[in-house]
């Protein structure tokens, strides 16, 4: 049992997390081929694949916009210019490269193929959490079903977004840490970790997250003197991995825009939202995370600990931080749970767990197909073309938050009142634009400016507008009704 009463020193904590050394725990290490890591990888294929079936996330509309925007212009934009409300306002992208990839894969194959990509780019972060699995000690039949139930714990997560770049290259800074560290060739791996912030920053901001992942393992590891040589090679590559973050086209303002992000939606954006203990879900992500970290300690795996440990207590007050910190605790819990009496049970239970997983992948198969036959589909419940496609090219459009990037990706001739880009826009405006829909306040006002209002039928500000002379009903569909200013 390990003790963190605040009697221990710091040097005590280091010998926990020292991975120089064979931890007694986790002495049996599996001999598990590749082809039963493949079939685990296989196994988690069709969750990725479901989620490619619909597009439910405002972000990934405008990004693809975006992202065609600088293949056009050759430049990334600086100045918002799909708005009415902010129009002409400094706008910094946390994701250019990644909102790039994302512009040529829809200017190839249209949202299915941006569904698609983003889905095997799911499907990649799940081999990384694998690999670092079988890395520490876990077999592929307990690591596999962890991370199946891990990833359907996560799957409202899984959107198309840059989030998706977080979730492969967290595992994969973990795995490329602990080789600096105790690895052969750990200059090469230092450099491997420098490239990959490198990449990774221009993919999304989050990068930083890497720099204080590699920065805090470093001084894990220098605290105590057997590890303190790699633990110097470690900050090195932590303080290298800093300066590669600031090769951006924006330098030190992607440092500053990382910043507000945070500070434009929290209190806003449910994600950037404190930990919630009622909600059953958050709950379980953060005790899978702290049974993660504790796990890792008794592996005496700094790098995964280090991550577990910034992850999970991030969750706490920002919410979009758990599913990072749950990916993490797979393989350490897996590598926990894996000894040779476990895995002589499962083998006594095979005619049990054979028809099991045999029932699993029909199912989410049968599901993951049916996903498929629709991939990239906006989601059919919040999206609807037929009201957008009346509104008059050039109209400044009063619209919901979450259906501002839609709008402005089908119909890039007219200008929003709001979008999900709430760091241009700012917690102000975005709360302004929610009690508007909802008519709180003076109606008018927040109509001032505005030739065309998109809402829901089911909207208080709809009912206002039913019954005001000024605005006339045009266009409704199933889902949204559009009123012309007469």
């Amino acid at each position: 049992m390990f003790q963190w009463g605040y009697g221990r020193t710091a040097a005590r904590m280091a010998s926990l997390l020292d991975m120089s050394a064979p931890a007694a725990s986790s002495a049996y290490r599996p001999a598990s081929g590749v082809l039963g890591w493949v079939a685990a990888w296989a196994s988690l294929l069709p969750l990725a694949a479901y989620r490619a079936g619909n597009l439910t996330e405002s972000d990934t509309f405008w990004q693809v916009r975006a992202g065609e925007l600088i293949l056009a212009t050759g430049a990334v934009p600086r100045f918002d210019s799909w708005s009415w409300t902010a129009n002409g306002e400094p706008w910094t992208m946390n994701s250019w490269a990644f909102n790039v990839l994302v512009g040529i894969a829809h200017s190839i194959g249209g949202l299915p193929l941006v569904a698609l990509a983003c889905a095997g780019l799911a499907a990649l972060a799940m081999a990384a959490v694998l690999l670092l699995a079988r890395r520490v000690g876990a077999s592929p039949a307990v690591a596999a079903v962890l991370a199946t139930v891990a990833m359907a714990l996560l799957l409202g997560w899984f959107s198309a977004r840059p989030q998706l770049v977080d979730y492969l290259a967290v595992p994969l800074l973990v795995l490329m840490l602990r080789a600096v560290a105790n690895g052969r060739r750990p200059w090469a791996w230092a450099v491997a970790c420098v490239g990959l912030a490198l990449v990774w920053m221009n993919l999304h901001a989050a990068a930083l997250l890497g720099v204080a992942i590699a920065g805090a393992a470093g001084l894990v590891l220098v605290l105590r003197p057997v590890t303190r040589r790699p633990g110097w090679l470690v900050l090195g590559t932590a303080a290298a991995m800093a300066l590669a973050t600031l090769a951006t086209p924006y330098g030190l303002a992607g440092y500053l825009q990382a910043g507000s992000v945070q500070g434009a939606s929290a209190g806003v954006i449910t994600e950037w939202a404190a930990l919630n203990p009622a909600d059953p879900v958050q709950l379980v992500a953060v005790l899978a995370g702290v049974g993660g970290l504790a796990s890792a300690v008794r592996l005496r795996e700094t790098g995964l600990a280090v991550a577990l440990a910034i992850t999970t207590a991030g969750g706490v007050f920002a919410i979009r931080l758990l599913p990072i910190a749950v990916l993490l605790a797979v393989p350490a819990l897996a590598a926990v749970a894996t000894s040779p009496a476990l895995l002589a049970r499962l083998r006594g239970l095979r005619t049990v767990t054979i028809p099991g997983l045999a029932i699993w992948l029909g199912l989410a198969g049968w599901f993951a197909v049916g996903a498929l036959m629709h991939p990239g589909r906006p989601d059919a419940s919040r999206y609807s073309p037929d009201a957008i496609a009346a509104i008059p090219s050039g109209c400044r459009v009063v619209n919901t938050y979450e259906v501002g990037g839609y709008l402005g990706l089908i119909r890039p001739d007219v200008l929003v009142s709001i979008d999900s880009r709430n760091d241009l826009f700012g917690p102000q405006r975005v709360l302004a634009a929610t009690r508007l829909i909802e008519a709180e306040g003076a109606v008018g006002a927040g109509l001032a400016g505005a030739d065309c209002v998109l809402v829901p039928l089911q909207a208080p500000l709809a009912a206002v507008l039913a019954t005001d002379p000024a605005w006339s009903a045009a266009a409704r569909d199933s889902i949204q009704v559009l009123y012309l200013r007469s």
